[in-house]
C-alpha cells in the first residue's frame, strides 16, 4: 500500500506544480501507511503537523492547515478501503521492545545497529511469525511479507521522527524490499527467506546501480534446518561496492532436542 500512497502523492503536487525537494510525499505516505488505520482524522492531522519538511517553506502559497486537510480527504478517498498497510496482520512488533529501544538510545543510530537489534528482537520472540508449523518445518504463507512487515514496524519504531521506512521503492524495474532513509542518505534493505541455496545479491547490486548506492544490505531468515547449514560469508563484492548480509536464525533447535549435558 505504501508504495500506492507515494506515488498518487507525488502526482498530485506534480500535477499542483509543487516542489517536493526533501521527499515530504515519501514521508506523508509512511506516516498514512502505518497510522490512519488507527487513528480519527484529528489525531492524524495532529501527527503529520509532526513531520519534518521544508515543503511549506519551497511552497509559500499553501495554507498548510488547509493543504493537509485537503489532501488527507483525497488520500482517504482512494484508499478508503486499503488504510492497513497490505498484508499485516500485526499492528506492533510482538513483545516488549524495551531492551532494543535501549541498546539504540545508547549508541549511535545506524542502519547496522537498527538491523542487529531488529536480529536479536526476531530471534527472541517472533520466530513463529514465519512458520505454519516449525516443528514439520512448513513454512507459513508469504514468509518474506512477514519478514518486510516486521522489519518495517520494527524500523519505523527504531527511527521515530529521525528516519523514514519505505515498503517497496520502486527502483529501475523492481521494487526494494524496504528502504531506509536517514538524513539525504539512503539505505537498501532486500530481504530472503534461505531455505537450501539463497539468492538476492544479484538482484540488491542492480538496484545499488540504480540508485547510485555503493552499499547494500542482504537480510536472510535462515530456515534450513541445522544439520543443513553451510556459512554465509557476512558480505559479498559486487561491481556497485558491498553487500553487507545479514542472517536471522528463524529456525532455533527446539529445547527439547538439546541434548543433555553430561
Amino acid at each position: 500500500m505504501i508504495f500506492s500512497v507515494q506515488r498518487y502523492l507525488e502526482d498530485y503536487f506534480e500535477r499542483r506544480g509543487l516542489s517536493d525537494t526533501d521527499q515530504y510525499a515519501i514521508k506523508l505516505a509512511n506516516t498514512y501507511a502505518s497510522w490512519r488505520g488507527r487513528s480519527s482524522k484529528r489525531a492524524f492531522l495532529q501527527r503529520i503537523s509532526r513531520v519534518q519538511t521544508i515543503f511549506f517553506r519551497a511552497n509559500p502559497s499553501l495554507v498548510r492547515a488547509a493543504f493537509k486537510a485537503e489532501v488527507l480527504d483525497a488520500l482517504d478517498r482512494r484508499f478508503a478501503q486499503k488504510k492497513s498497510p497490505s498484508g499485516l496482520a500485526l499492528t506492533r512488533f510482538p513483545g516488549d521492545l524495551a531492551s532494543e529501544r535501549a541498546r539504540l538510545v545508547r549508541s549511535p543510530l545506524t542502519i547496522r545497529a537498527i538491523l542487529d537489534n531488529f536480529r536479536r528482537a526476531v530471534e527472541r520472540q517472533a520466530t513463529s511469525h514465519f512458520w505454519r508449523s516449525r516443528r514439520q518445518g512448513v513454512l507459513a504463507p508469504s514468509p518474506e511479507r512477514a519478514g518486510q512487515n516486521l522489519l518495517a514496524m520494527f524500523a519505523t519504531g527504531a527511527l521515530a521522527d529521525r528516519g523514514v521506512v519505505v515498503q517497496e521503492l520502486r527502483s529501475g524495474v523492481g521494487y526494494v524490499d524496504i528502504a531506509v532513509m536517514r538524513g539525504h542518505v539512503l539505505h537498501l534493505l532486500e530481504l530472503k527467506v534461505l531455505r537450501a541455496t539463497f539468492s538476492g545479491v544479484r538482484q540488491l547490486s542492480a538496484y545499488m546501480r540504480t540508485e547510485s548506492r555503493s552499499i547494500g544490505w542482504l537480510v536472510l531468515f535462515d530456515a534450513r534446518p541445522r544439520n543443513r547449514r553451510l556459512s554465509v560469508p557476512p558480505a559479498y563484492a559486487v561491481p556497485e561496492g558491498t553487500v553487507r548480509v545479514v542472517l536471522i536464525d528463524i529456525r532455533p533447535e527446539l529445547p527439547s532436542r538439546i541434548p543433555e549435558a553430561d
